[in-house]
């Protein structure tokens, strides 16, 4: 049995970005050098990434290290989105599946920005209806249908954007 060691770095950090100085920290220990974060992320032959927000903690990816959303971000998914994110469907987020854009067997993340809310009909559709999704920038989906007419769903909400103070 191998052990595993849990360490958590902010994405700021760990990239070196100017003025951020939030330790890394290992689980159990406490706070480690940056440098030696980046040495034990370079080195490490294999390693779950998490990515969240800066400011609210939020779960916003698990990167290619789980198929399923932890539950943080299963909720952040369904807040944004509130509905299915299918073609004029009004049915309650709460009630949807959470599926990949970019499906996983493909390479797909799982992010925020990969994975919508379907009721059982849409992703049905989606899977085995020839239709086509593609993730548009701003939480938007564009379905393709097999006929090539296009359609864009907007999600209720849109994710908060913060940006860094400047110096």
């Amino acid at each position: 049995m191998r052990a595993t060691v849990v360490v958590t770095v902010p994405a700021l950090a760990l990239l070196g970005a100017e003025g951020v100085t939030d330790p890394a920290e290992v689980e159990g220990v406490g706070p480690i050098p940056i440098e030696t974060a980046r040495e034990l992320a370079g080195n490490a032959s294999g390693w779950m990434r998490v990515l969240t927000h800066p400011e609210t903690g939020a779960v916003i990816s698990v990167g290619r290290t789980k198929y399923r959303p932890p539950p943080e971000l299963a909720k952040l998914v369904k807040w944004r989105a509130d509905r299915c994110m299918g073609p004029g469907c009004s049915k309650p987020a709460s009630q949807c599946q959470i599926d990949h854009s970019v499906a996983w067997a493909d390479g797909g993340e799982t992010s925020v920005t990969n994975t919508a809310p379907f009721c059982q009909g849409h992703h049905t559709v989606k899977h085995h209806g020839g239709w086509q999704i593609t993730h548009l920038g701003d939480g938007s989906l564009e379905w393709v249908s097999p006929h090539g007419r296009r359609y864009i769903v907007k999600p209720e909400r849109h994710l908060p954007t913060f940006y860094p103070n400047a110096a």
